[in-house]
């Protein structure tokens, strides 16, 4: 077992300074120092002037974006969906099996250093079958991290290829570190007949879609079937407690009722939606509400402290009140993000407690002004987040950060994601000009 020693415990519901935390995979004993006994630790790491936090979770993220990094094609759209077919439908659609290990495994390692253990990913390529146990490899096996995945199911792809790689996948990868949830892409590229089949294949599991990302999902659902997105989905019968519905960007008053009925969650991607110009959620309403509300980065940017500093502040500007949405309000997503991964993957995740699973961070911090368990949040929030790095980051009781480091194998897979990324590119130059996309 090892030890975190001269800790300052914070995991979103309780404060403690002048602490230790005993763990392996499973956090074995939490106390004051003055308790603290070295028998039996095997390592013990001073972590004065640092605090412990609870590893973060990525609510909805598509590590294929890796290589969209740099990558310079022409990229002129005047609407959503042209960002769509001249960017990034262009390049999952010549991803294989290598390129997908790849670039999961580095957009992977470059989330953990910013301190997520947790990845739900939504995955599309031109290559489906075998898609989602490759990207589980990089993140579970070799990152050593906790994934949720799904495969975008859209009238682009093999429908019948892409419901049986969810369906397999989520039938046969299930523990406390990996699962499965049934991934569609949007309304706009999912006909009734697709979503009828998906239906029939789901079981009872969570979906994971796009909704009302641009207001074109919402005209594109009300023009074809007399009805908006998330009318059509439960129609189908395909929201339940286990859903993730990303964006809600443009959702109706009627839509939310449904939502909250559901059960289901929401996760937002504000960043995104401000770099794809689409509009942001009106997430006070929502919180307003009662809806589960979890944040993403749509596999933008590597940085969960920023997607909820950029939350908190789209959500003042939302509202047009500097008030109008509280630092309650992002902490409580921060723990529903906890709860949702610990419903799927039956843990005890997101508290620094005698019984969860040790998915921690250690971070140096130096208050200027003084600190208790009435303001901690706020240290942490406007103190910490802004330029977070995490010193040591433990997934499953395992250093995979230690000293802001990582393992050269590590860093060596990076090269050869360099070699596929460039691969990748020359493809989408070579062949890219001529793809026409069914949606």
């Amino acid at each position: 077992m090892k030890a975190l020693i001269n800790v300052r415990i914070y995991d979103y519901k309780s404060y403690h300074d002048k602490s230790y935390v005993i763990f392996d995979e499973i956090i074995r004993g939490v106390g004051p120092m003055n308790l603290f006994k070295k028998e039996g630790i095997d390592e013990i790491i001073d972590c004065k002037n640092s605090f412990v936090l609870p590893g973060f979770v990525c609510g909805h993220t598509h590590l294929y974006s890796a290589f969209a990094r740099g990558m310079s094609i022409p990229f002129n759209p005047t609407s959503f969906k042209e960002v769509l077919e001249q960017m990034w439908w262009k390049l999952d659609h010549f991803l294989d099996l290598d390129m997908i290990y790849h670039s999961a495994f580095s957009f992977g390692l470059d989330q953990i250093k910013n301190g997520s253990t947790t990845l739900i990913d939504h995955h599309a390529s031109g290559t489906i079958t075998n898609s989602l146990k490759t990207i589980k490899k990089a993140l579970v096996d070799d990152l050593g991290i906790r994934s949720i995945l799904a495969f975008e199911t859209s009238d682009r792809f093999n429908v019948d290829e892409s419901v049986i790689e969810n369906k397999s996948f989520i039938e046969k990868y299930k523990d406390n570190r990996v699962a499965g949830t049934f991934g569609l892409h949007a309304s706009f590229t999912l006909s009734d007949k697709t979503l009828a089949k998906v239906k029939e294949n789901l079981n009872n599991a969570g979906i994971h879609i796009h909704v009302a990302e641009s207001i074109k999902d919402e005209e594109d659902s009300i023009t074809k079937y007399g009805k908006t997105v998330i009318k059509r989905l439960d129609d189908f019968g395909l929201i339940n407690n286990k859903s993730i519905l990303v964006h809600c960007a443009h959702v109706t008053d009627k839509e939310l009722a449904i939502i909250k009925k559901r059960d289901a969650y929401v996760a937002i991607n504000v960043t995104s939606n401000m770099n794809n110009a689409v509009g942001l959620p009106n997430i006070k309403q929502m919180k307003d509400l009662g809806i589960k509300i979890i944040i993403g980065n749509d596999g933008l940017i590597q940085s969960m402290p920023i997607e909820y500093l950029n939350a908190y502040y789209t959500a003042h500007l939302k509202t047009k009140n500097p008030i109008g949405f509280s630092l309650d309000g992002i902490k409580e997503a921060i723990l529903m993000s906890y709860e949702y991964v610990s419903k799927l993957l039956e843990i005890k995740l997101g508290e620094i407690k005698e019984g969860f699973v040790s998915d921690l961070l250690v971070v140096p911090y130096d208050e200027f002004t003084p600190l208790d368990k009435n303001n901690i949040f706020g240290q942490v929030f406007f103190g910490m987040f802004p330029g977070f790095k995490p010193k040591h980051v433990i997934a499953n009781g395992k250093f995979i950060v230690k000293e802001y480091q990582v393992s050269e194998e590590f860093n060596d897979k990076n090269l050869e994601a360099k070699k596929e990324a460039e691969r990748l590119w020359k493809i989408i130059i070579k062949e890219g000009s001529g793809l026409k996309f069914n949606s």
